[in-house]
């Protein structure tokens, strides 16, 4: 059956008016149309009786002549405007350019490569999520004291990430397969320091020399493979290499065009760092809006169902005392047994106490630290010399004189790990040599295409007999090259390093003139920036 209130809204709109003018006016649709939305609201199933709804305050009631009652809301008050985002400085978009753009390839490849390299990657992200923030908050402040508390607590996030990164690589063995990978990503990202650079461009340079060396390596290693050892082409891991040297490379085009002669701050401003830090990290500028409020607490239960109708307990009495006393040997069968680990007389370390400890509700003591052997006590590893692809491992050798290599290939390199008093000779010209914690170690090589490398090595000694490009030494104390006729165009790279000395030809004698490389620097500030000279001798 049709809804009596649907005629009684037809009557409504076809209505003709009171002073004859025809059917009724707007005034009149209105009030039908809003009915009708109440009708339409009304679920399936329901009575059709629409009882008149009363009005409320602040609310419009119409009365028509045929019985409707209509009630028209009073509009609620429009919604309080957003908060409009503050547009953010062009500096700041175009570091998010970098991010969305060379850095975004970057990752993709590293998570293609997987591996450490994949999980070193996700640290640079976060290295340049905190540098972002860093540079948003000097378009908002003033420039801090740089030995002041909050200027530690603006880079203290670039310094936690940066030394992530290279706890990556120092927990990689060195002759692993992406040891070099590593080593390009950790030397790279030191070009983030150019914030507190006064030369950044020149900073960042810098750091891409030393990246692109262990890049030129990978890239060198991989063409001569068909696929790695996990089965991936090895395209990968030359467009890895090409994708990390170009997020370096706009790096050093954004700050050539932002900051070219150090970072600015916005002096004008009247913000302090400080609170310009605590702006982007409170939760109004991450979140955005407020959290909804929580939901309300659930119910109480039901009463407990007390039995108040239950006899109540006596009251102890002296003559029940007495008859449990009277019961004889059985008064003690309820009595729990100790155990032997608790009896004082059977453990002389209970007597220490006065109580007995409980050994169920007692937690364990924290163990100890591990005690470090000495050098002296450890296992010696058993010595070994292999070939691993085109990497020959010498390792675990001492006091050997006569550890020689066969004729080596131009493409293999040389790695000699925890050797002791030993001499290495290595014959034929091959790719590069390694030698890394290492104590007197001496090692003559015929050629290399290359460069050596020693890092962590005392008392060593090196002889090229032949061409010799690039020689690098790291963290070293006392140690000797002699530099062939061939040789003279070497690049010597040296850090923290002392007691060590380059022998060079002196003419055609055959004799070698000793020349000690400088340990002293000088340092002094002028016109503002800090200018290091190295302290030289004659000799």
């Amino acid at each position: 059956m049709a809804n009596p209130q649907m005629h009684n809204l037809t009557t409504l709109i076809k209505r003709p008016r009171a002073d004859g003018g025809g059917v009724l006016g707007d005034d009149r649709l209105e009030a039908a149309t809003s009915r009708l939305e109440d009708l339409a609201s009304i679920p399936s199933g329901v009575s059709s009786t629409i009882a008149t709804p009363k009005a409320d305050a602040g609310s419009t009631t119409s009365i028509l002549s045929s019985g409707v009652t209509t009630t028209k809301p009073t509009p609620a008050p429009p919604a309080a405007p957003s908060p409009v985002a503050q547009a953010e400085p062009q500096a700041v978009l175009d570091y998010d350019a970098i991010i969305n753009g060379e850095m975004k390839k970057y990752l993709e490849l590293s998570s293609e490569i997987g591996g450490p390299v994949a999980e070193q990657s996700k640290i640079i992200e976060r290295c340049f999520t905190e540098q972002r923030k860093f540079l948003l908050i000097t378009t908002k402040a003033k420039k801090p004291s740089a030995s002041s508390t909050t200027f530690m607590e603006l880079i203290h996030g670039m310094q936690k990430e940066m030394t992530a990164v290279g706890e990556i690589r120092e927990q990689t063995n060195i002759g692993s397969l992406y040891y070099d990978h590593l080593s390009a990503v950790s030397e790279g990202i030191l070009a983030l320091v150019w914030v507190v650079d006064p030369n950044p461009e020149d900073h960042i340079v810098g750091m891409e020399g030393a990246s692109a060396y262990y890049g030129n390596r990978v890239m060198k290693e991989f063409r001569a493979k068909d696929r790695d050892a996990g089965g991936n082409k090895n395209k990968i891991h030359i467009e890895w290499v090409q994708a990390f040297s170009a997020v370096l490379k706009i790096l050093r085009l954004y700050v050539k065009q932002h900051h070219p002669n150090g970072l600015t701050w916005n002096e004008q401003g009247d913000m302090d760092a400080k609170d310009a830090l605590a702006s982007i990290t409170s939760p109004d500028a991450t979140a955005g809006a407020q959290p909804p409020p929580p939901p309300p607490p659930p119910p109480p239960g039901p009463p407990p169902n007390l039995n108040l109708d239950g006899p109540a307990a006596s009251p102890p009495s002296i003559v029940n005392v007495f008859s449990e006393l009277n019961q004889g040997s059985s008064v003690t069968s309820r009595l729990k047994k100790v155990d032997k680990s608790e009896m004082t007389h059977k453990n002389p370390s209970l007597r220490v106490s006065n109580t007995v400890p409980d050994v169920q509700s007692r937690s364990k003591s924290p163990a100890p630290p591990p005690v470090r052997k000495p050098a002296h006590m450890k296992t010696k590893k058993p010595p070994a010399m292999q070939l691993d692809g085109n990497k020959w491992i010498i390792e675990n050798y001492e006091n050997d004189h006569n550890i020689v290599l066969p004729e080596v290939e131009i493409n293999q390199s040389i790695f000699i790990h925890h050797c002791k008093n030993v001499i290495v000779q290595v014959k034929g010209k091959c790719n590069a040599i390694s030698i890394i914690e290492c104590t007197k170690t001496s090692v003559v090589a015929e050629s290399l295409v290359s460069s050596i490398d020693i890092i962590k090595s005392n008392g060593f000694a090196v002889q090229v007999i032949h061409k010799l490009p690039t020689l690098q030494v790291d963290s070293c104390d006392g140690g000797i090259v002699y530099i062939s006729k061939e040789s003279l165009d070497v690049e010597i790279f040296t850090s923290k390093t002392t007691g060590f000395n380059v022998y060079v030809p002196d003419g055609d004698t055959g004799d070698f003139s000793e020349k000690p490389v400088p340990e002293q620097m000088k340092h002094s500030v002028r016109n503002g920036a800090l200018v290091s000279e190295i302290v030289t001798s004659n000799f």
